[in-house]
């Protein structure tokens, strides 16, 4: 009998689907795959250029190595399944996919949804659920925690690819969303000009980064991460076990407040992901904060209207104006 973290390995192959949306990020010229089957695990994928991109384990591979996202690699296969609703038998995942969206998720159904960071694809037995058809890219090798986990879904596609080249047809999805990612990168802002090509007019972007609201907050966890970052991830991950029960020190009245006030530990009541945002916060070799004026200004900057402040932390959503770019829908 299988324990709760030993769920089957599925075999999940590339769905022949996915290679209508998808553009070669050198020259932006379409994609032909080697073999020709509808679906395949292995390949090639090469543009009329001559440009050639692998497909391993059922996913097309745009980056050869994980470059500054190498503690999501090693993150998201440790705790592969903790912040999937499937396995905890909670909502949590699917209430934090509605608190970036100002409509219901029953308006997914038919829509084509990009996940911008896609981690080990929490987002994507959501939207498959509510009937929407789902891409998740992701830079670094979560995107294999991802496979496992989801890759066998119909109707759910995965990439492994860099935000800043967007292998992608203009105009391709109704939906971007990057929630929590955008601040890991060594640009946010230009991070998040490279979304809208990708979003179909009158389709919406959604992000979320990190509050730089309480300055003793953040302060504090940038003198801590002169040191974490520079730990062996193995140790890191290690010391990050310390939430669980510190949890209940950090939780008092008064002590708590002033033990937050020092030090970030997450504060989830499952500890399982008290332990694996603990260490999400201080293993990035990249963490920024940003407020809402300056993230109000990156959807201006690029076009979008119609923006909301949404929640958690600076969350907000914009429409991308109708005109110009043609849908690269059938």
């Amino acid at each position: 009998m299988l324990g709760r973290d030993a769920s089957p390995c599925r075999r999940a192959p590339v769905k022949r689907g996915l290679l209508a949306w998808l553009r070669c990020p050198e020259c932006q010229a379409g994609l032909e795959s080697q073999p020709t089957t509808d679906d395949f695990e292995t390949g090639t994928l090469t543009c009329a250029q001559g440009h050639q991109f692998p497909v391993v384990r059922g996913v097309p591979r745009f980056v050869q190595q994980d470059a500054y996202t190498e503690s999501f690699s090693y993150e998201w296969q440790r705790f592969r399944q903790t912040q999937l609703d499937s396995f905890t038998g909670r909502h949590d995942t699917r209430d934090r996919l509605q608190a970036s969206l100002n409509f219901p998720l029953d308006e997914l159904r038919g829509k084509r949804v990009l996940d911008a960071g896609c981690g080990m694809g929490r987002f994507a037995e959501i939207v498959h659920a509510f009937g929407g058809e789902y891409v998740g890219l992701d830079y670094s090798f979560a995107i294999d925690a991802a496979q496992q986990n989801v890759g066998h879904l119909a109707g759910v596609h995965l990439v492994q690819a860099d935000i800043f080249r967007l292998p992608f047809a203009d105009a391709a999805f109704d939906l971007v969303m990057s929630l929590g990612v955008l601040h890991h990168t060594p640009d946010p802002a230009r991070a998040f000009a490279r979304l809208p090509r990708v979003i179909k007019p009158g389709g919406r972007l959604t992000i979320t980064v990190y509050d730089a609201g309480n300055k003793v907050y953040v302060l504090n966890s940038r003198f801590w991460r002169r040191f974490s970052t520079r730990m062996p991830r193995r140790a890191l991950h290690l010391v990050s076990y310390a939430a669980a029960p510190l949890y209940y020190l950090w939780t008092l009245p008064v002590l708590g407040w002033l033990l937050r006030s020092a030090m970030f530990i997450s504060l989830e009541r499952d500890w399982r992901w008290r332990v694996l945002d603990t260490f999400d916060w201080y293993s990035p070799r990249y963490q920024s904060w940003h407020n809402h004026h300056e993230v109000f200004g990156w959807f201006k900057a690029n076009g979008l209207e119609q923006i909301e402040v949404l929640a958690p932390s600076v969350s907000q959503i914009g429409v991308k104006p109708v005109g110009g770019v043609q849908d690269v829908r059938n």
